[in-house]
């Protein structure tokens, strides 16, 4: 936050501390209605993985802290925007409230990048579970991996640190010495973020568009798929205000509440969009259950104890198409047999994988 020359605040209005002009409701509407749906989306995604297919991995506990960081972030702007000032006109704001207002500014920056990078390692770790070894779909994984944890690690420290000492970042008459600019690393934070959520939701389409599956069905996996671009857009709106409120303006509680609702906002939005590929299989359970139960191994009390073939792993996204482009060789890849009693994942190539699962997505899909 600027604080405005004695100029700027010659031009302001007599401050109002009694009865001061406020945002309205919307902020409040829009988190309560978001955090139960994230929330429910999280709960199911775990009734489905655990109590369903009796599997778990990385992704649903990552998505499960994301959650968690989610609903301190929502918490914290809701009181951000109630109890320190986020809301009302600069001026109408004594110093006290602008101060504990920017302790909250730092908090919650500090739990929109966990959020953030949360929700974004879980939807990777995704991608992990169904790319193949020496692709190039999992290099490229591995690679937006790396790049978010580096963006994490980076922004993080340079949150913390770019007040010496860090009262410096609240006290507002501190000395211009004991902080560096603030506004080109959170410019720079937000649009990486922005960057790399395209990059993540980007990643499985040209593969979907590859598979051999009728058109209508790969088109309604790319909408699937698509339905991150909502977390892109938040993420821009957000882009947006930071930059208005760092270089545009020095009223910036006022306009600062922008950024409070559309940090609440990404963070939700994305935890339920993560969640949905999940979901998709609340869409036909009998058939789910049907399809699950042929892959499982040997007897009726085997399969009770057995974890079934991934078969959320083709609902989410099959990408066994990079494999077969990646893995061709000069000799043909000659054809594996597969019995039902067998599970894929043990005693069959990568090639007869595919095969089968496109089958399955086929048979699942219609």
């Amino acid at each position: 936050m600027r604080f405005p020359p004695a100029e700027i605040r010659a031009t302001w209005p007599t401050p109002n501390y009694v009865n001061p002009t406020k945002r309205g409701p919307g902020l409040m509407i829009v988190e309560l209605t978001l955090v139960p749906i994230a929330l429910t989306c999280v709960l199911l995604r775990l009734w489905i993985r655990i109590g369903w297919l009796r599997r778990s991995w990385w992704d649903d506990w990552l998505m499960v802290a994301a959650m968690i960081f989610s609903c301190l972030t929502t918490a914290l702007v809701i009181m951000a925007v109630n109890m320190y000032g986020w809301n009302i006109h600069a001026w109408d704001a004594k110093m006290d409230i602008l101060q504990n207002g920017r302790k909250a500014s730092l908090a919650g920056q500090t739990l929109f990048m966990l959020a953030s990078t949360f929700v974004k390692l879980s939807i990777l770790a995704s991608y992990f579970r169904i790319a193949p070894k020496k692709t190039i779909f999992r290099r490229l994984v591995w690679g937006t991996f790396m790049i978010v944890l580096a963006a994490f690690v980076t922004f993080i420290v340079a949150l913390w640190l770019q007040c010496l000492p860090i009262a410096s970042y609240w006290n507002l008459l501190a000395g211009s010495g004991d902080c560096i600019p603030e506004g080109p690393p959170l410019v720079a934070q937000s649009v990486i973020n922005v960057a790399t959520d395209l990059m993540i939701y980007a990643l499985p389409i040209p593969t979907l568009f590859r598979l051999t599956l009728p058109l209508p069905q790969r088109v309604g996996l790319v909408a699937l798929f698509s339905v991150g671009g909502v977390i892109v857009v938040a993420g821009s709106f957000r882009a947006y205000w930071i930059h208005f409120v760092l270089f545009e303006t020095y009223d910036a509680t006022w306009y600062g509440y922008e950024i409070w609702l559309w940090t609440a906002i990404e963070t939700n939005v994305g935890v339920i969009c993560g969640c949905i590929p999940a979901l998709k299989l609340l869409l036909f359970p009998a058939r789910a259950r049907n399809q699950a139960s042929r892959y499982a191994n040997g007897s009726g009390n085997s399969r009770r104890r057995e974890k079934v073939t991934p078969v959320l792993d083709q609902v989410e996204m099959d990408t066994r198409k990079l494999t077969q482009t990646d893995s061709i060789h000069s000799t043909p890849t000659a054809h594996v047999q597969v019995h039902h009693g067998m599970r894929p994942i043990s005693g069959a190539t990568d090639q007869s994988r595919y095969d089968l699962d496109v089958e399955q997505h086929k048979s699942y899909m219609i």
